[in-house]
């Protein structure tokens, strides 16, 4: 297991979208994230491959790790994928997101999706800093 930002720890500390899906973090820190999903029998749709939703969903949550290491209680802005191979019950899917860009108020991020040595999908994002009350 890698670096993971004491903030981040925090975050998702009781988030309950990660043990929905069933994801990992195996990293984060510095605008970097590495989260991991087992494709599980859930996962799929009606022709036995991974639902697109999931993939996004994985994703978007590296890109949120990531997103949350240089923008403290960051929001997604927008997103978009592309979808270059289809994965199956037991594949192990690792998403890898890196900092592209941040100023103090945005961050853009690029995720890898992959899987048995190919990429999934392509994921970029934009994330801009919430304003926190108290």
């Amino acid at each position: 297991m890698g670096a993971i930002d004491p903030f981040i720890s925090e975050l998702v500390l009781d988030e309950p979208s990660l043990r929905w899906f069933g994801f990992s973090i195996v990293e984060a820190h510095d605008g970097i994230a590495i989260v991991t999903l087992a494709v599980g029998t859930s996962h799929v749709n009606g022709n036995g491959t991974t639902h697109g939703g999931v993939v996004f969903a994985l994703a978007d949550q590296a890109f949120a790790m990531a997103a949350n290491t240089v923008l403290r209680f960051a929001a997604t802005a927008d997103a978009q994928i592309a979808y270059l191979a289809s994965t199956r019950v037991g594949d192990l899917l690792v998403a890898t997101a890196r900092t592209a860009y941040h100023d103090d108020r945005r961050a853009v991020i690029d995720v890898e999706v992959m899987s048995r040595d190919r990429t999934v999908a392509l994921y970029r994002g934009t994330a801009r800093a919430l304003r926190q009350t108290q």
